[in-house]
């Protein structure tokens, strides 16, 4: 009885985990070619510069926040931004493309 029991517990506890590690919604991006993120992962840093050009505006649809940086490496300076559940960033379109959001990270 004690084996059934832990055999119908531990997919339960699978999927809550694996469900803690994503955002619920999604990441909209505007300009560039790279698709939108439904349900990303928190955490992990995710290079938007691909296909060229990247991004230049990003809504964030998401129940946590969202870093955007103009760096591949996800690492945070003064061109940083947090972009909170429901918000909005924009990079000024005279720069674009040259200067366009490469990588993002959630979390």
């Amino acid at each position: 009885m004690r084996k059934l029991a832990l055999l119908l517990v531990f997919p339960l506890l699978l999927a809550m985990g694996a469900t803690a590690n994503a955002a619920t919604g999604t990441v909209v991006f505007t300009g560039g070619t790279h698709a939108d993120l439904k349900n990303p992962p928190n955490g992990t840093c995710i290079n938007t510069s691909t296909p060229y050009p990247g991004p230049r505006a990003v809504d964030n649809h998401t129940n946590t926040k969202l870093t955007i940086y103009l760096n591949s490496t996800c690492t945070v300076d003064e061109n940083s931004r947090v972009v909170q559940p429901g918000g909005h960033y924009s990079l000024s379109s005279t720069w674009y493309p040259i200067i366009y959001i490469v990588a993002v990270k959630l979390g």
